[in-house]
């Protein structure tokens, strides 16, 4: 089967226009119409009808039934020619959260660098949410990822390091700075400050609320972890924040959430299922396996 045959039959599904395809691939129309009779005759079906009385182009059941195999086929080939262009490359395409990045990465680093890796390292910065999309994606091949719950997800094989808690931040100047603990359930009234989800705190956020049954007013959301401390500094709302970001010097209180949620901050090696790691990838892997998910 030719994937280019693919391509025309994709686009003539979505088109609905031999003419139009054409021009979209830059060949003759002939050309499409062949790569159309290719593939009926591949699968011994009529994929498409063309009703001459009215000028449409009508696409069988089995047609459809190839377009949506066919979307998941050219993927697949996207994401090989992905790994397989990382794989001419020296770099290991790597994905770090920030949170991650500052405070649990730092106690690996040194040993990173005796080792030659940081230098190798193509790193690709940004929020768990975001990264693990890229990961599926094929845009990174290994990453340190932050989750609400244990990774369990089909396509990636997840390596647990270690959970740390969730923590409610608020200036000193709000009602309930001087409490060390605090139930969700009278938050209810007040007004948060989230992350975009870019970030896993979204999550977290909403797993706390359905345990709680309240729904707090979310005013702002910010894609900046030092912008959310600092609009909950200024006592504009309070904050969900994992506790190891939160730092004395950020001018605001942390208090600990009394819910029982069995929510909580988890770090994992992660590498999409499938994925045949080189020899140095796999060395890197062993490293990020001893990293402690403790503050500095």
């Amino acid at each position: 089967m030719n994937t280019r045959d693919l391509a025309y039959f994709r686009a003539l599904v979505e088109k609905k226009n031999y003419t139009v395809v054409a021009q979209q691939f830059s060949v003759s129309q002939p050309a499409v119409t062949q790569a159309i009779h290719r593939l009926e005759k591949e699968f011994d079906v009529k994929l498409v009808l063309q009703d001459r009385s009215h000028q449409r182009t009508e696409i069988t059941r089995a047609g459809q039934l190839l377009y949506k195999n066919a979307q998941a086929i050219q993927a697949n080939i996207s994401l090989a020619h992905r790994e397989i262009d990382s794989a001419k490359q020296p770099a290991i395409r790597f994905g770090l959260p920030p949170i991650i990045g500052t405070m649990y990465f730092p106690n690996i680093a040194g040993e990173l660098l005796n080792q030659g890796f940081l230098k190798q390292l193509a790193i690709t910065e940004t929020g768990s949410g975001e990264l693990l999309t890229k990961l599926q994606a094929g845009d990174i091949d290994i990453a340190l990822l932050g989750s609400y719950a244990p990774l369990d997800l089909p396509t990636i094989q997840a390596f647990p390091l270690g959970e740390r808690p969730f923590s409610v931040i608020v200036s000193p100047k709000h009602r309930l700075a001087q409490q060390p603990t605090v139930a969700f359930k009278d938050l209810t009234h007040e007004k948060f400050i989230g992350l975009t989800g870019k970030f896993v705190h979204p999550g977290a956020f909403n797993a706390y609320c359905r345990f709680a049954g309240v729904q707090p007013e979310i005013i702002y959301n910010t894609p900046d972890i030092a912008w959310a401390k600092g609009l909950v500094k200024a006592n504009l709302g309070i904050s969900l924040l994992v506790r190891d970001i939160v730092n004395s010097d950020d001018g605001v209180v942390c208090l600990s959430i009394s819910d029982p949620v069995p929510t909580s901050f988890h770090v994992s090696v992660a590498i999409r299922t499938g994925y045949v790691v080189t020899e140095r990838e796999q060395q890197f892997i062993d490293e990020l396996l001893t990293m402690p998910i403790q503050p500095n």
